[in-house]
């Protein structure tokens, strides 16, 4: 598996990350596993998770995923070549939705407890806190990473002005800056006003602010719970217009052209944009593992990168033409 760099900084991480979300809860420990190992044995060594995952599933109030990658890890002996991502800030059992310092300095130790390890590769606040100060979270975070406990930093489901406030905060006072933003992004783009409760999409802003000044995108729900390549997943609610119909009849063409599905042509699009772009994708059983690594060997000529970005992309074009 190819590498991508990590915004800024000297690390490059697997172009691909495993996301982890039902590992322990709607997915059962042996089939967890037996996914870990088939990514790791692709060459992934890059894993998401949160420390709310997944507690909204019935019958499990505690968090399973953070416990059960930390046992794999540990099982497999393998903590030192992975990267590892974590994210706090929701809400779950009687921890509050907050950004709080003194809430977000608990939960980085828990998340280091469950996982087993003594820092976490990279940490996401996971949702916005308009009620605490930016200056107070990103002088938390900087006092987590001089501490050792976190090496890099992120922010997921949070608005383009707020993520560049944030660095810019953090380049005044010399504190380490937000590398990494993860935030719902794929092919289809939603209409405006879709809703999607406290996950943010991705905007035009967003993306632009991003490929400017290079953070690494994280796409989360990159297929839309498979819609590119399955029968049984219709476009989902927010993303029914014709713009969007269009897309996913040349996705088709496309996949059939080439001889793969469709869920992986549209991963191999993102790992073909120009910015730095790794999807999360998240896998139930081997076959869609299977399916989603198939985008590691997909490629477009310039006449199918021009069919897919001319119906409609997130991001800013020709900024040549905007400086003359």
């Amino acid at each position: 598996m190819e590498t991508k760099p990590l915004g800024t900084t000297t690390e490059s991480v697997s172009e691909l990350c495993l996301g982890a979300m039902y590992f322990g809860s709607r997915i059962d420990r042996e089939t967890s596993f037996e996914l870990l190992d088939r990514y790791y044995e692709a060459g992934g060594r890059f894993l998401d998770t949160a420390n709310i995952y997944a507690t909204w599933v019935d019958g499990y109030d505690e968090p399973e995923s953070e416990p059960l990658v930390g046992e794999w890890l540990d099982e497999r002996g393998v903590r030192d070549e992975m990267t590892i991502a974590t994210k706090l800030g929701f809400s779950y059992g009687d921890v509050p939705r907050s950004l709080d310092p003194d809430l977000i300095e608990q939960e980085i130790d828990r998340s280091r407890d469950r996982l087993g390890i003594e820092t976490i590769d990279l940490l996401y606040i996971h949702v916005d806190d308009p009620d605490t100060p930016q200056v107070d979270v990103m002088e938390t975070l900087a006092g987590a990473v001089d501490a050792g406990h976190v090496r890099y930093l992120g922010a997921s489901n949070v608005s383009a002005w707020r993520i560049a406030r944030a660095n810019r905060i953090a380049a005044e006072r010399g504190w380490p800056r937000l590398e990494a933003v993860q935030t719902r992004f794929s092919y289809m783009i939603p209409d405006r006003d879709a809703a999607f409760g406290g996950q943010l999409p991705a905007s035009d802003e967003l993306i632009d602010y991003c490929d400017q000044e290079e953070l690494t995108v994280f796409p989360y729900s990159p297929t839309l719970q498979g819609c590119y390549g399955r029968e049984d997943r219709p476009i989902p609610d927010g993303y029914v217009r014709s713009e969007n119909r269009h897309k996913m009849e040349l996705v088709g063409n496309l996949a059939e052209r080439k001889g793969v599905g469709g869920n992986a042509l549209v991963l191999a699009w993102m790992l073909d944009r120009e910015g730095p772009t790794i999807p999360v994708v998240g896998v139930s059983t081997m076959k869609q593992l299977e399916a989603n690594l198939e985008a590691n060997e997909i490629s477009f000529t310039d006449e199918e990168r021009k069919r897919l970005n001319e119906i409609e992309s997130l991001g800013f074009g020709e900024w040549d033409l905007r400086q003359e």
